[in-house]
Parts: C-alpha cells; sequence; structure tokens
C-alpha cells in the first residue's frame, strides 16, 4: 500500500496523506462524489479514468476491513502502524468523528495473512500530482 520501508530504524516520512486523499476511506466510488469544484478530479490518480483503476484498491482494503470488523480508513492506518515502531501515520480530518475513528486503528491486530495481502496490493495507476504541483514540490 505504501513505499518500501526506510532501512534505518529512525523515524522516517512517510506518505503525506496515509489515506489517499479520502480515496482509501471507501466513500469515493465515482467522480460524482466529488464536488464540482474539487481539485482531485484533476488530480491524476483520479482523472482520467484512474479512479475505476484504483478501485480495485480499496476493494482489497475494504475486504480486509470486513474480515476485521473495521472501516477501510482503519485497515490503511493499522497497516501502517504494523511498520514499525517508526511509523505514525498523522491523517487529516476536520470532523471529530473520524479522529475518533482513526484514533481506534491503534487497537487493530492485523494477522500476518492480511499484511501481506495488503503489502502485495496492485501500486496505484497514475501519477501522484499533476505537472504543475510536482514542480512545486521539488522546489
Amino acid at each position: 500500500m505504501g513505499p518500501g520501508r526506510p532501512s534505518a530504524r529512525s523515524a522516517q516520512p512517510h506518505d503525506p496523506h496515509p489515506l489517499g486523499r479520502g480515496f482509501l476511506t471507501g466513500g469515493i466510488r465515482t467522480l460524482d462524489d466529488l464536488d464540482a469544484d474539487d481539485w482531485r478530479r484533476t488530480n491524476p490518480r483520479f482523472a482520467g479514468g484512474n479512479l475505476d483503476r484504483n478501485m480495485r484498491i480499496v476493494d482489497d482494503v475494504r475486504a480486509v476491513a470486513a474480515e476485521a470488523g473495521a472501516t477501510p480508513a482503519q485497515i490503511a492506518l493499522a497497516w501502517l502502524l504494523a511498520q514499525g515502531d517508526d511509523v505514525a501515520p498523522i491523517p487529516g480530518t476536520t470532523r471529530i468523528d473520524r479522529i475518533e475513528e482513526n484514533a481506534a486503528a491503534d487497537r487493530i491486530s492485523l494477522t500476518d495473512r492480511q499484511i501481506a495481502r495488503l503489502d502485495n496490493l496492485t501500486p496505484a495507476t497514475g501519477d501522484r500530482y499533476d505537472e504543475a504541483n510536482m514542480a512545486a514540490l521539488d522546489h
């Protein structure tokens, strides 16, 4: 589900959006689930048919969530937490109920089989950002 583990045992930066900008929560199934002016409509992972192709990731995360009795967001965070004590995902939210949901991920113990399934997901289709936003990150 994410980039390879760093070799050092010190805290390392990970994906700054551990829930894929809402994608891994399972709440976005089509572009119609986004407001007309939502910038994600032009994000390469959501645009040009990539959202449909990337649904396989969400479906696999949802399947693990159903097995574990958890939400897809909790499974994504639990997987990150299972990567080691040096990983501390910090998802953004503006809602108290989401903070509580996300914090509960710490109490989920994924099985070795579930971790392996999540480890082996096919990477997302599409660049992380469009060209203009990538250029801004490079500076």
